[in-house]
């Protein structure tokens, strides 16, 4: 593994890790106005399991188990914040796409996996502080 594949890892589970943060700290409010309307539709279960390809695919890249560490972690906390099964599925959907929105041919699926977030946690690049 490259030093550069390394610095993609750990600026995508920072990126996801900030996008977990922001979703615990939202008010009650501002939950109700995450659209779930696509839960469960052809559109949003094919982005899930492109995505699951690529994060399995990450994971196994990943000698150090960084991956591996923060989808347990991303699972202790989304079921720690008490949401619905689907808004909770929602979130680690999200989530997972953070960790692979730098692959290429996952532009569509990535942005199809965050898009309910978007009015109320705008998606900021990876590389943000």
């Amino acid at each position: 593994m490259t030093g550069t594949q390394t610095q993609g890892f750990d600026r995508n589970i920072e990126a996801a890790t900030r996008f977990l943060d922001r979703v615990a700290a939202l008010p009650a409010a501002d939950r109700e106005r995450i659209a779930n309307d696509s839960f469960g539709r052809v559109g949003h279960t094919s982005a899930i399991m492109m995505v699951a390809d690529e994060v399995t695919s990450v994971k196994n890249k990943d000698r150090q188990g960084r991956i591996s560490a923060f989808l347990v972690d991303l699972e202790r906390r989304v079921d720690g914040m008490g949401l619905t099964a689907e808004f909770g599925d929602l979130v680690k959907s999200a989530a997972r796409s953070i960790l692979v929105q730098d692959a290429a041919g996952l532009e569509r699926a990535t942005h199809q996996l965050y898009s309910p977030f978007e009015q109320v946690i705008p998606q900021r690049p990876a590389r943000e502080p």
